[in-house]
């Protein structure tokens, strides 16, 4: 078996909802902590190929007045360094028995731009949609530099 890499992030944020059936339009808070990681051999080739590499990943979030504390997660995280500029995470969750999808956004992420990456590295813009993809809420993550720490530790070579 090939090895793999996992490691586990944490993003912290605000968000509000759009449709007031939710709930009014007051911030609340929204988080995501979820693992990801890949095969070491397909995540140099995409690198290498300077294409897309998406990864899976399993986690918990909470979107405060949507889900009861955390829910299950599921989703990948893209990164596109090269063509879109862009780490775009794609989480599924259920909460009041209904289906949502959180879709957090780092955007204008040009590694070549080192100084900017400070804020475009760590700052996400993210949407929940339900399941008939309209969008019920809006917000901002963080990745916190007090998390950085825990996010080097989390860091594991496991077999692929």
């Amino acid at each position: 078996m090939p090895l793999a890499f996992e490691i586990t992030e944490t993003m912290t944020g605000l968000h509000h909802f759009v449709v007031p059936a939710l709930g009014d339009a007051d911030e609340r808070p929204c988080w995501f902590r979820i693992t990801w990681g890949n095969a070491f051999g397909a995540t140099l080739r995409g690198a290498l190929a300077r294409r897309p590499i998406t990864l899976p990943f399993r986690g918990v979030v909470c979107v405060e007045g949507l889900t009861e504390g955390e829910a299950p997660c599921e989703g990948t995280l893209t990164l596109d360094y090269v063509a879109a500029h862009r780490l775009r995470y794609d989480l599924a969750f259920e909460a009041k028995g209904e289906r949502y999808t959180l879709r957090a956004d780092k955007v204008d992420v040009h590694l070549a731009r080192p100084v900017a990456l400070i804020k475009t590295h760590t700052t996400a813009y993210l949407e929940v949609r339900d399941a008939a993809a309209k969008v019920v809420s809006r917000g901002v993550l963080h990745f916190r530099p007090e998390s950085l720490a825990s996010f080097v530790r989390s860091g594991r070579v496991v077999r692929g």
